[in-house]
């Protein structure tokens, strides 16, 4: 396991802190890398780190907790604890929420898109969630990793306990568990004593200091140490502030509408990785990441959490664990190699969502440009696979016309098929297309004016939102829809905008992977 993170065991780079419990042993609780470049504070096993998104099944458990004490209703319309909502998304249930089927659009991915990386104030989530009259989808239908469900669960929980969702996380969860280095650290502006500086790496090889844009509640507002996690993941397994069905509850697989049995429970993923049962969760902040895993049968335990943006913590626990548990692993699945699926790099676009795939050829292997991650796609029969800890879980099956050449893929995704058709690299029409688009646009929904072809270039699309702004180029895949891509890095917000109609009916659709359907209304014809 040192070997695995001793390229990470510097004073002039930022690192991680790890812990390994096997069998009831430590086995490793280590620092590597420092805290603060700045201040030239190196990590150890009593620094605090943001653990990011594996805040939600806190925040879940809190949710089941009042259940069980009759003081909030998880299933019925949420809008009984958030008036503020519109009927597209009050109807929705907070359990919804919890597993991520509540098909609304999630206020951190428009605002991110609008704002960029400007700050938010505390009333701001609220607010857009509050402005969407329409949805991504039915609820149920799908699953959809979504911060806004979790943000509507930690305001619906304050107003039921009459208190900040801090101090409910403080009085019900950290005191009584004696977890005293974990809190809510709901802004990175705020003042923290101990805790490391998120580092965003930049392509020179240095780092700059990583601020989420907003503040965190029980989407990812939680910091700790890797002590007080093994702390935590020990009660989850064996509890006594609560009974042994509520942290069952947590990985029970969610059932979509078609009868898909999706492994994300409530904050929680139960699923077998490599032949062994795993419940785990990742987290992610804008310059760290974080993994807590745990293989009961093997009483394994495993704690990763990072503060520089290209470690990602869910990578490094599967290796620790890979060295722990040894030939109990079964090999990890075979990837592709580009030479046995000739003609298979290129794009493919989906025209039911404008969704975006694209297959990579890196160094004789296969890779999928998904949603602007890069996952390896792996043999299954005669179709390849991409699993991302079950939240990205995609059959490809590439299709063949006459002369054997690929006209596209089908793919599977939770129960639904959906075509992908290949497109070429754009011709002079599709580029002449971006003409058409210019213009002043405006959506209610995103809080955002938006221009595109600004300074004589019809390629820049500029998002003005209520807080900050953002700039994006347009690369034409075909003559009506364009792949939107943001020019600062290391924010989410890529995606694909599609022309519809023309003259006074024309509007612009974007679709990113959290928002769908969101329109641009022409200023000149709305005046």
């Amino acid at each position: 396991m040192e070997a695995i993170l001793s390229r990470w065991n510097r004073n002039d780079a930022p690192g991680c802190v790890v812990s390994v419990i096997h069998k009831g042993r430590t086995v490793l609780r280590k620092g590597y890398g420092m805290a603060s470049l700045e201040q030239q504070v190196a990590n150890s096993p009593s620094t605090k780190m943001r653990i990011g998104s594996t805040t939600k099944h806190f925040a879940a458990i809190l949710a089941l907790q009042l259940r069980d004490e009759g003081l909030l209703d998880i299933d019925g319309p949420c809008v009984r604890y958030l008036p503020e909502l519109r009927e597209a998304q009050g109807r929705r249930s907070l359990r919804q929420f919890m597993n991520h089927t509540g098909g609304t659009r999630d206020f951190l991915d428009l605002s991110m898109f609008s704002n960029g990386a400007a700050m938010l104030p505390a009333g701001a989530a609220l607010a857009y969630q509050s402005a969407q009259e329409e949805d991504n989808f039915r609820a149920g239908d799908m699953f959809s990793y979504n911060n806004g469900g979790y943000r509507m669960l930690s305001i619906a929980i304050e107003r039921v306990l009459h208190m900040p969702f801090a101090q409910a996380l403080e009085t019900r969860l950290f005191g009584p568990l004696g977890m005293y280095d974990t809190s809510l650290w709901a802004c990175d502006h705020d003042l923290l004593p101990g805790v490391a500086c998120s580092h965003v790496a930049l392509p020179d090889g240095g780092f700059r200091r990583g601020v989420f844009p907003s503040t965190i509640l029980g989407e990812g507002g939680i910091v700790s140490t890797v002590d007080d996690m093994q702390r935590w993941l020990a009660h989850l397994r064996k509890p006594h502030l609560w009974a042994d069905a509520l942290s069952a509850e947590l990985t029970q697989p969610t059932t979509l509408n078609n009868g898909f049995l999706h492994p994300y429970g409530l904050g929680l993923i139960r699923e077998n990785y490599r032949g062994v049962e795993i419940i785990q969760h990742s987290g992610g902040v804008i310059g760290g990441s974080c993994q807590m895993l745990t293989a009961p049968a093997h009483g394994l335990n495993i704690i990763v959490i990072s503060n520089r943006s290209d470690v990602a913590a869910p990578f490094v626990a599967a290796d620790l664990m890979a060295e722990v548990l040894g030939d109990v692993l079964q090999a990890p699945g075979e990837q592709a190699a580009t030479a046995a699926w000739e003609g298979l790099p290129g794009q493919y676009l989906c025209a039911e969502s404008d969704q975006l795939l694209e297959v990579l050829d890196v160094d004789g292997k296969l890779f999928l440009n998904c949603d602007g991650m890069r996952l390896p796609l792996e043999l299954e029969g005669d179709s390849l696979r991409v699993n991302l800890l079950s939240v990205v879980n995609l059959l490809l099956a590439p299709e063949r016309d006459r002369r054997q050449r690929v006209s596209g893929l089908m793919v599977e995704e939770q129960g639904y098929r959906r075509r992908c058709a290949r497109i070429e690299a754009a011709d002079g029409e599709a580029f002449a297309a971006l003409r058409q688009v210019q213009g002043e646009y405006f959506s209610a929904e995103l809080s955002a004016e938006v221009s595109i072809g600004q300074a004589q270039d019809p390629a820049v699309m500029t998002v003005r939102g209520r807080y900050g702004r953002n700039v994006f180029r347009l690369e034409p895949l075909t003559g009506e829809v364009f792949r939107v891509l943001a020019e600062e890095g290391g924010l989410p917000g890529n995606g694909t905008l599609r022309m519809r109609g023309s003259g006074e009916q024309r509007e612009l659709v974007i679709n990113t992977s959290r928002t769908r359907g969101l329109r641009l209304h022409e200023k000149a014809h709305h005046a």
